[in-house]
C-alpha cells in the first residue's frame, strides 16, 4: 500500500477568501482510527493589526453537526501570511469521539480576510485502500 491509498483526504472547509466566520461541512470519520486536520492560510489581512485568525475542529454525533461540540486542545491560530498549521486527533471508532466533524473559522477585528482552506487527512483506514489517488507516477 502507498501512503496516498491509507489516508483518505477530505475538504471540510474548501479554499476560499474568508471575511466572516464560518463553520466547514460535516466530515465523516467511521471507518477511521486518526485524523490530521492541514489548515492552509494564504495572504492574511492584519491592516488595522487587530485582526484575528483561528480555526477549531468540532464533533457531533448527527451528520447535520446539530449537537457540535468543540472537541478540547483541537484549535490553532492563523498569525502571518502563508502559515500551514496541522490539528491530530486520535481514539476515532473507540468510543472517545463523535463520529461527525468539521472545521471551524472564527475571525475577528476591524477589516478581518484571509484565504483558508482545512483538509481533513482520515488515517489508519479500517480497510484499504482508503483512497484511489487521481493521478500517479
Amino acid at each position: 500500500m502507498t501512503v496516498a491509498e491509507n489516508i483518505k483526504p477530505i475538504a471540510s472547509l474548501v479554499p476560499a477568501v474568508r471575511t466572516a466566520n464560518a463553520n466547514g461541512s460535516a466530515v465523516d470519520t467511521m471507518g477511521f482510527d486518526n485524523v490530521e486536520v492541514v489548515v492552509s492560510a494564504g495572504d492574511i489581512d492584519t491592516t488595522d493589526a487587530d485582526e484575528t485568525y483561528a480555526v477549531k475542529v468540532q464533533e457531533g454525533a448527527l451528520s447535520t453537526l446539530s449537537d457540535a461540540a468543540d472537541i478540547s486542545g483541537a484549535s490553532v491560530t492563523i498569525t502571518a501570511d502563508n502559515q500551514l498549521k496541522t490539528i491530530r486527533i486520535v481514539g476515532l471508532g473507540t468510543g472517545s469521539r463523535k463520529r461527525y466533524m468539521r472545521a471551524v473559522l472564527t475571525v475577528g477585528g476591524t477589516t478581518p480576510s484571509i484565504p483558508l482552506a482545512a483538509i481533513f487527512n482520515l488515517g489508519q483506514a479500517h480497510s484499504n485502500p482508503a483512497n484511489t489517488p487521481d493521478a500517479g507516477a
